[in-house]
Parts: structure tokens; C-alpha cells; sequence
């Protein structure tokens, strides 16, 4: 299974995933594609995305069952910690500056 979420992203995107994946809520695709198709899926994205943010996450045989990337979100990201996807939330700059 394949979960794609964007953000801000031109409609011609959009209309391309819908292809090969189906758009259950605004932004938000779901579907079950091969590894090829996948990541096909992927670069096709992060090339149209232009200032908008592209998430993927894709079953796997990993321990926590599935992977994730993602590229143009600011305020998130992944971060691996022993093998193990944790997604980081950074604080907003005034608020950085009030935990100082």
C-alpha cells in the first residue's frame, strides 16, 4: 500500500496521481502500486511540487511495517533512530527562543 499527502501543490500533480492512486480526501492519495511504479510516483512529484510538500509512505517488511519520506514540508521531518522512523516537529522561532 502506498499513502502519498500533498500540500500546496499545482493541480496538473494532482490530476497526474490520480492515475495510478485514488483521492479519498483533498490532497491525500492512497493506492497499491508496484516498487517501480512507486517511485516513479515519487520523482514525478518532488519535479512538480514546485513550494508545495510531497509526504510518501509505503508498506514494507520492516519492524514498524512501513517507510516514509518526505520533501518541502518546513516544519517536519523524518529522523531515524535505531532503525526506527520518528517524524521531528521543529518549534516555531519565537517559541525556540522562549525555551532558551
Amino acid at each position: 500500500m502506498v499513502v502519498m499527502i500533498l500540500e500546496s501543490v499545482p493541480l496538473s500533480l494532482r490530476g497526474e496521481l490520480t492515475r495510478w492512486l485514488i483521492e479519498p480526501s483533498p490532497g491525500v492519495f492512497v493506492g497499491h502500486v508496484s516498487a517501480r511504479v512507486r517511485e516513479r510516483l515519487w520523482e514525478k512529484a518532488l519535479e512538480a511540487r514546485g513550494a508545495g510538500g510531497v509526504i510518501q509512505i509505503w508498506s514494507t517488511n520492516t519492524e514498524q511495517r512501513f517507510r516514509m519520506r518526505m520533501e518541502g514540508i518546513k516544519r517536519r521531518k523524518v529522523v531515524e533512530l535505531e532503525g526506527i522512523q520518528l517524524v521531528a516537529v521543529a518549534l516555531p522561532e519565537k517559541d525556540e527562543q522562549a525555551a532558551r
